[in-house]
């Protein structure tokens, strides 16, 4: 008996001590600098759905954090394996990432689609379509277990910095992008793009994101209750109206950036504002059905 409370009060110690701990030690954040609007570098710092839900969530949990930029996507992730980043705020689920990463709950579905060059179309209905073609993407991107394996197996893609990816496109030195949809959206809107590419249906796979945690940070014994505060936030439709947020001030800040650099030139023609409110809609439709399919596909309760 003695030695069972001997035990019993040497175990209620270590978790007060790591209770402690959590309390005061800060937590590094990072994330994707280029995914928005999910998660983004804006004015040196990460702003988005994801860095939006880490900061609630950690908040009302009283965690000290610092949201930082740690590079690239590659680089978070491999800080994130070597315990030098605490939480990435959105990631989606493979096995190389398990392995040195816990993950949250879905708190947002996407889809991910095979960008072109207008005029270079080409009929896309399975991923077989792509054997024998040059394809980019950004660097650090994965698409789910299933995908992966079959570009490692099947395919030839050059994962590079995200600009670079566009540039051969544009160039016709690749075939064709791997890219979220709104990701996609907002780059082509933001450089004015719309009209020189095509995405193709359908998607190549839907993935979820979700909040990770190193397997080698103290954090990690805070998943049940960052699980506990996530479900509450996608199912009062908080992640939705985040959502919406985001992705209005990507459309407002490219309509700031096009009246800046066209101030002295008539660029935009009528044309091409009738096919931005063409896309508009286009993308409420898609954001609907997405969302729609987030919300459906909570579990029961919180684990």
């Amino acid at each position: 008996m003695k030695n069972f409370l001997s035990l019993l009060f040497c175990m209620t110690l270590f978790c007060l001590a790591a209770s402690d701990s959590s309390a005061t030690e800060t937590f590094i954040i990072s994330g994707n600098p280029k995914a928005p609007p999910v998660v983004w570098e804006q004015y040196n710092t990460l702003t988005g759905i994801g860095p939006d839900i880490a900061q609630a969530i950690l908040t009302e949990l009283q965690l000290n954090y610092d949201l930082r930029v740690e590079g690239d996507w590659q680089q978070v992730q491999d800080k994130c394996k070597n315990g030098e980043i605490d939480m990435i705020v959105s990631a989606y689920k493979n096995d190389a990432r398990a392995e040195y990463m816990f993950f949250s709950m879905p708190y947002l579905q996407q889809h991910t689609v095979i960008v072109v060059e207008k005029g270079k179309e080409f009929p896309f209905g399975r991923w077989e379509s792509l054997i024998g073609k040059k394809g980019v993407s950004n660097i650090g991107e994965s698409y789910g277990q299933e995908f992966d394996t079959f570009i490692k197996n099947k395919l030839s893609v050059q994962f590079i910095a995200f600009e670079r990816a566009i540039e051969l496109l544009n160039r016709g030195e690749a075939d064709y992008l791997i890219v979220d949809l709104y990701t996609a959206l907002i780059y082509a809107r933001l450089l004015q793009g719309e009209d020189a590419i095509s995405i193709l249906e359908p998607p190549v796979t839907t993935q979820a994101f979700h909040i990770t945690i190193s397997k080698q940070s103290p954090m990690a014994v805070q998943m049940p209750a960052i699980n506990k505060k996530l479900y509450r936030l996608v199912k009062d439709g908080t992640v939705e109206k985040l959502f919406y947020k985001h992705f209005e001030d990507w459309k407002t800040l490219i309509e700031k950036r096009s009246r800046f650099y066209n101030r002295d030139s008539n660029i935009r023609s009528q044309e091409h504002d009738q096919y931005l409110k063409t896309q508009d809609a286009y993308e409420k439709e898609k954001i609907g059905s997405l969302l729609m399919g987030s919300r459906e596909g909570l579990p029961a309760a919180a684990e």
